[in-house]
């Protein structure tokens, strides 16, 4: 009979000593492997966070810059401390209109910290644009800004404490401008130029018309009846600094010329439900297609078909709009056609205004009460920059586009969009 005690033994020993390396080996590898999946995930977390941080950040900056941009610029002594207040408030209500990893940003943006106004300057010779802090004139905001709790990332807290990172924390610093030096307008896909098939006559050297913008506008000649109220939206009776143009249409047995105002033919054929559609909606892609889908006004004016009637459903358009700033054009003179309905303005620039009342009149022209009135679009065309010359002449052509860049200045129309 054989025996073996002492192999059997041995065996068990080996097995038992194999276990005690294999299992904290085994340990590491699924702690590694552990390791990796959470800093995977943590990285898809942030990706995705850091992005919806982004959205609210350009939502709040957005707002803001649009407030930077309002009728108290037309005012003589505009008040920039008010337009930066007002855009404080507008950013955080705007912050919290959108979610990040589910929850309300909990932060407050504040004047001077994490909220900083100022301008957005192109770095000579290079073209880069630079944001430059002041409270005088600001035509940019800038929002700073990242979320110190981590917006509840169970990954980031532990790899956070681990390594003492901030691994977890999606932030953002976005920036955004007003630019008035423009050219033109243009709508893009699902994005319409918020403006009137309307023309305004600019000026009369004959002196028929004293109601034109030149006199009651920019000269300050007509009369401040009314106020825009941008807390409520609302329109009423009183003063507020800016004046006032009233526009009419033509009189019944009257003729193109005794009408200070144009319903143009952006494509409508004046057709007044689709009139009534560009009241409402400004003018779409569509709309243009014979000014090839946009209207540029650097190389001179542009001739457009106009009527100086306002039909009944295009007034009661007209009405549904008061209070809304929309763009309309100026025109210097009028041609009119064989046939006495309709005839050719001489459009020459845009402006922007809201009206503030309109009505019938006996004699069956209509009258439409109108206050300019400041407007951001992103449907605005910018002038080109042209990059700063370093030849001997380069003071003297510095000093042209300059003017030129003045010349281009509208104080009425903006184009509102993010610069960093």
């Amino acid at each position: 009979m054989k025996r073996y005690p002492k192999t059997t033994t041995r065996v068990s020993q080996t097995i038992a000593g194999r276990r005690g390396i294999i299992t904290p080996l085994a340990a590491m590898v699924m702690l590694i492997v552990m390791a990796g999946i959470a800093l995977i995930v943590n990285r898809l977390w942030l990706d995705a966070a850091s992005l919806e941080v982004t959205t609210c950040v350009e939502t709040a900056v957005l707002a803001a810059g649009h407030e930077l941009a309002s009728d108290e610029l037309l005012k003589e002594k505009p008040d920039f401390q008010t337009l930066m207040n007002r855009a404080e408030k507008t950013a955080n209500k705007a912050i919290i209109l959108n979610t990040v990893a589910g929850q309300r940003i909990g932060i407050q943006l504040t004047k001077g910290d994490n909220l900083l106004f100022g301008k957005s300057i192109p770095v000579a010779g290079t073209g880069v644009r630079q944001f430059v802090q002041t409270d005088n004139r600001p035509t940019s905001v800038q929002i700073k800004t990242y979320h110190a709790n981590r917006l509840n990332n169970p990954v980031a807290e532990f790899m956070s404490d681990l390594m003492q990172t901030n691994l977890g924390t999606a932030g953002a610093q976005i920036e955004a401008s007003v630019d008035n030096n423009i050219i033109g307008v243009r709508p893009f896909e699902n994005v319409s130029i918020p403006a009137f098939p309307l023309a305004i006559l600019k000026n009369d050297p004959s002196g028929k018309h004293m109601e034109t913008w030149e006199l009651q506008i920019d000269q300050k000649q007509g009369k401040d009846e009314y106020q825009f109220d941008p807390e409520t939206q609302t329109v009423k009776k009183g003063s507020d600094g800016i004046p006032e143009i009233r526009l009419t249409s033509k009189p019944r047995r009257g003729n193109i010329s005794d009408a200070n105002m144009q319903i143009l033919d952006f494509g409508s054929k004046f057709n007044s439900e689709i009139v009534d559609q560009q009241i409402l909606s400004g003018l779409s892609e569509q709309n243009l297609k014979d000014f090839h889908g946009q209207l540029l006004f650097d190389s001179g004016s542009i001739q457009i078909t106009c009527s100086p009637n306002i039909e009944d459903s295009e007034q009661d358009a007209f009405q549904r709009m008061i209070g809304q700033c929309r763009i309309c054009f100026l025109y210097d003179k009028v041609d009119a056609t064989s046939r006495s309905f309709n005839g050719t303005a001489d459009c020459t620039n845009m402006v922007a205004g809201r009206i503030m009342a309109i009505k019938r009149l006996d004699n069956q022209s209509c009258e439409i009460i109108l206050q300019p009135g400041v407007i951001t679009s992103r449907a605005v065309i910018l002038a080109e920059i042209i990059p700063s010359e370093t030849d001997s002449n380069s003071a003297q052509k510095a000093s042209k586009e300059k003017d030129n860049k003045e010349e281009r200045q509208n104080k009425y129309i903006y184009k509102l969009y993010l610069t960093q």
